[in-house]
């Protein structure tokens, strides 16, 4: 929790206790959250004071959200303090199990934009079939070898 904490305050940010805990939420969930998700998962913290919190957050670069084709935007840290665009990576959304996966050793593709546009941030998204989804199932009515 000091760890946290003293990262919270390298990133300006005061260490408030559900600060901490929403940080702490992201940090050990495998994917990027949904506010909705982050709610369920700190179901004694009300929805604005999470809202809250993850705009802070994304105001001193210790989260980025993005739109991953859902009806929800979703949260994820950044893992390189204070160089936003850094971090910039793909993401992946299962279409079957509707988990968004992180590709963070796939770096988001640099596009040429033109003359007299300035970019702030893009996002790179693919959906498809993750790889536990995408084992295949056995049919029930298929014969068993028995012997």
């Amino acid at each position: 929790m000091k760890e946290i904490a003293q990262l919270l305050e390298s990133a300006g940010i005061a260490p408030t206790p559900i600060r901490i805990l929403v940080y702490r939420c992201l940090d050990t969930c495998d994917s990027p959250l949904s506010l909705s998700e982050i709610e369920t998962i700190l179901d004694s913290v009300d929805k604005s004071t999470i809202s809250r919190t993850l705009s802070i957050f994304k105001e001193n670069h210790l989260v980025h959200s993005f739109s991953d084709g859902s009806s929800a935007m979703k949260y994820e840290l950044c893992r390189t303090l204070h160089n936003y665009e850094e971090d910039m990576h793909v993401h992946f959304r299962c279409e079957k199990c509707e988990k968004t996966y992180c590709l963070n050793s796939v770096r988001i593709p640099e596009v040429d934009i033109p003359e007299g546009f300035t970019a702030h941030s893009s996002t790179f998204v693919i959906t498809g079939i993750c790889n536990n989804c995408r084992l295949p199932v056995i049919p029930k009515d298929m014969p068993h070898k028995d012997t």
